[in-house]
């Protein structure tokens, strides 16, 4: 599969920034999923996991409070007001 970058920011830090192949994010109309050469958009996240997930690796997730989705130009960037808890699958 096709890999895109992926950032995952808090207003104070990053907490991820690296390729993935598909991300799962917790939209306030359902599950939203990307690939790489998604079409750009903006959506609004509520709290809830986002899952992040590299080719045959092991998923990474963070749990993330609400935040937004941008995805441009194959960079998937999310602003999370904060995290909740961070755990490697």
């Amino acid at each position: 599969m096709d890999l895109f970058t992926v950032e995952l920011l808090l207003p104070e830090r990053r907490l991820y920034k690296g390729p993935a192949t598909l991300v799962m994010v917790p939209g306030f109309e359902g599950e939203l999923g990307i690939l790489a050469n998604h079409i750009g958009f903006l959506a609004k996240l509520k709290e809830g996991i986002v899952r992040i997930f590299v080719n045959d690796e092991p998923e990474i997730d963070f749990q993330i409070s609400y935040g937004y989705l941008e995805m441009v130009n194959n960079v998937c960037s999310i602003i999370a007001a904060r995290e909740v808890q961070k755990n490697i699958a």
